[in-house]
């Protein structure tokens, strides 16, 4: 069980704060169940209830990256440039990366994306609705991990990703 004031990654969310543990029945049920209670740090509006018993929905949590996992991790995806013509094809492969909550897929996804919009992907000639929106939830992904843990501004992400930004390791 993980423990209140823990940072995570949740999903699609992004880093978030463990705020508390509670038992609650939603949904008109008379059974109560313990939920892990999220606050994501970008967004401290909202609160996140998930089951601490709902494997599912508990895979989505992960630990935050270390400094050296992320520059282990640009340094690893940052040679696969490999782009799925057949949109339909594209369109499962996102379905799956999304679903697996594997950093080094969403990084490596995210950053073909980036590379096919800013034209750096000659058979690429525009980005399609869904590779927007795929290229706006991974970056949101990885934006506020690398953020967080690099203690960057949400926009300084891309260039430190470059290398156009050198931080010193905490």
């Amino acid at each position: 069980m993980l423990k209140i004031g823990s940072l995570v990654i949740y999903g699609v969310e992004g880093v978030c704060q463990i705020s508390e543990i509670v038992s609650q029945s939603f949904a008109g049920s008379s059974e109560k169940k313990d939920y892990y209670v999220m606050i994501p740090v970008h967004n401290s509006s909202s609160k996140l209830y998930v089951p601490v018993d709902n494997e599912k929905l508990a895979s989505k949590i992960k630990q935050l990256l270390t400094y050296d996992e992320i520059i282990e991790l640009i340094e690893k995806c940052s040679k696969n440039n490999e782009w799925i013509a057949d949109n339909k094809l594209r369109s499962k492969y996102y379905k799956e990366v999304m679903a697996s909550y594997d950093r080094e897929k969403i990084f490596s996804l995210a950053r073909i994306l980036y590379l096919a919009k800013s034209g750096k992907i000659p058979e690429v000639k525009k980005l399609y609705v869904m590779d927007e929106d795929v290229l706006r939830k991974t970056s949101h992904i990885l934006y506020s991990e690398f953020s967080y843990v690099v203690e960057l501004e949400y926009e300084n992400v891309l260039p430190f990703i470059a290398g156009e930004i050198v931080c010193k390791r905490k």
